[in-house]
């Protein structure tokens, strides 16, 4: 079924993207045609919140009498189906490999994720040890031969911090002897796997690996009864966000819901009414909420939500949003059938030196100005400080003029915070881009590389970029031909924290550009 909603998503990008680029006016029977088609399948494939988004939009649409629209009326109209498309793309497992044979990082790679794993590699034991706390893997891959036994350091690294408990790893090794293993667990390994590789066979126990992590994480951070996350898990993931802010300066928002005339339902319908009604508000929820979201039980009826990249007034909105959808969910009782709505207060984080008991405390007073105004409501908790705006640089140095082109506008499209902009420079050579006075800051930046270019290629490129003291600033990407898989296993060991290969598609180089900038973010 993933397949399907991928390709769904991808079909609305496509058509949208055709709207835009259109001279002409788009006719009324064309975008009737297409929302009739996207109500129909949304639902069937699962996707069923951008199905019913999808048939309110039916529903003012049949009411409208313009026969000709543009792109600003198209794309105000579809906001929400274009927020959800994004918002709703599959979810992938995240494996890193750390390996010093850039051919077997390469075969590997492509094989995972030709099977819906998407695959971050690193030659180095640095700059595994950066990816690994930047990106948190559901499983590691190491290899025992990195450079003076760093593969097991690494190892004793992650069970030193109690890391390898959140990420399994899976050893690899050519010395498949019984001291060898004995040391491979007692370093922590999670599995271990001797060489020559067996594929499938490392596909299956990886798969093992991250369907266990899942299993422990809900076993251990999920609510027994609503089986959402839980306030153990929820205090971890604010410490996790708090870090990310004092490191990027990105804020997020934190918010608390309360089951209004909670008590009322358990004196009418009983008890266990009322528990069906908190399983039915988390399992709505979690449904319907964003990718990236959390969605925990507090205590009792009150649960609370964490939105990163997200401001208080964009918060405010997904809410109310979700208040209404909630609203309109029945409740069956032998009684009668009934409804139930919730309050709410959302408060934004911009100091990273905020606990979690201030801003609950923060989100409360909102909660309590929901309460007070008539209950079904949500109440925003705003600071006067606002947070500057970080800019992230983004480079696409290609030779040809229509991939640049192309690139470009790829990117400019992406959606960042509200405290983040991009500043996209395109260059036709390696040599003038290394040349310009724009890369000469400590801002962040995102580079799209093509391997082959006149004057200077981009392994030339790549290989000054690492030997710059700011190396840590840059990401890398390389365009490469399938057929140069010496060039792919050469940009590896330089250092490229990523690759596609020409011809590319480009859903997949949107999605590799978006995983480069939330690692820079």
């Amino acid at each position: 079924m993933e397949k399907y909603k991928l390709k769904l998503i991808g079909n609305i990008r496509s058509q949208l993207e055709l709207w835009e680029n259109r001279k002409e006016g788009i006719p009324f029977e064309e975008v009737y045609r297409f929302l009739h088609s996207l109500k129909g399948t949304a639902r069937t494939i699962g996707l069923i919140d951008l199905g019913n988004v999808t048939e309110n939009l039916y529903e003012q649409l049949e009411k409208e009498q313009q026969q000709v629209w543009d792109w600003a009326e198209i794309h105000t109209f579809f906001h929400e189906i274009i927020t959800l498309s994004k918002d709703k793309s599959v979810e992938k497992a995240t494996i890193l490999i750390v390996d010093a044979d850039a051919a077997l990082l390469v075969s590997l790679k492509d094989f995972l994720e030709a099977r819906e794993f998407h695959v971050l590699v690193s030659t180095e034991l640095e700059k595994a040890m950066d990816t690994f706390y930047n990106v948190k893997p559901d499983c590691i891959i190491i290899d025992d031969t990195l450079k003076d036994e760093q593969g097991l350091h690494l190892l004793h690294h992650l069970k030193a911090s109690g890391q390898q408990v959140l990420s399994p790893v899976l050893l690899i090794s050519a010395n498949d002897n019984r001291e060898n293993r004995l040391a491979a667990y007692r370093a922590g390994a999670d599995d271990f796997i001797s060489k020559p590789l067996d594929l499938e066979e490392v596909f299956v126990r990886v798969t093992r690996q991250v369907e266990r992590k899942k299993q422990y994480d809900e076993l251990l951070l999920v609510d027994e009864l609503t089986q959402a996350y839980n306030r153990k898990f929820f205090q971890s993931a604010y410490s996790r966000m708090l870090s990310n802010l004092a490191r990027t300066k990105e804020s997020f928002s934190v918010g608390i819901i309360d089951l209004d005339n909670f008590k009322s339902v358990n004196d009418t319908y009983g008890h266990l009414v009322g528990d069906i009604v908190l399983k039915g508000l988390a399992g709505f929820m979690k449904k319907h909420m964003r990718a990236g979201d959390v969605f925990a039980r507090y205590g009792g009826e009150e649960f609370a939500v964490m939105l990163p990249r997200t401001s208080v007034e964009q918060a405010e909105k997904l809410m109310v949003r979700l208040l209404e959808g909630f609203k309109k969910q029945p409740f069956m009782t032998d009684i009668k059938p009934f409804t139930c709505s919730f309050s709410g207060g959302v408060v934004e984080i911009i100091n990273e030196n905020t606990t979690l008991d201030q801003i609950m405390e923060c989100a409360d007073k909102a909660l309590y100005d929901s309460k007070k105004n008539g209950k079904g409501k949500i109440s925003v908790y705003s600071f006067d400080q606002k947070l500057n705006r970080q800019k992230i640089k983004v480079a696409v140095v290609d030779d040809d003029s229509v991939v640049r082109m192309m690139l470009s506008e790829i990117i400019r499209k992406i959606e960042v915070p509200p405290n983040k902009e991009l500043d996209i420079q395109v260059f036709e050579d390696g040599q003038s881009f290394l040349q310009s006075e724009w890369i000469q800051t400590k801002d962040q930046f995102v580079i799209i590389l093509d391997g082959m270019m006149p004057k200077m290629d981009g392994l030339e490129v790549l290989q000054k970029l690492r030997n710059d003291k700011r190396d840590d600033l840059y990401k890398v990407m390389m365009l490469t031909s399938r057929k140069s898989e010496r060039d792919i296993q050469k940009a590896l060991l330089l250092g490229a924290d990523d690759y596609v290969t020409k011809p590319f598609k480009l859903l997949e180089v949107e999605a590799r550009i978006q995983h480069l900038l939330k690692r820079v973010m």
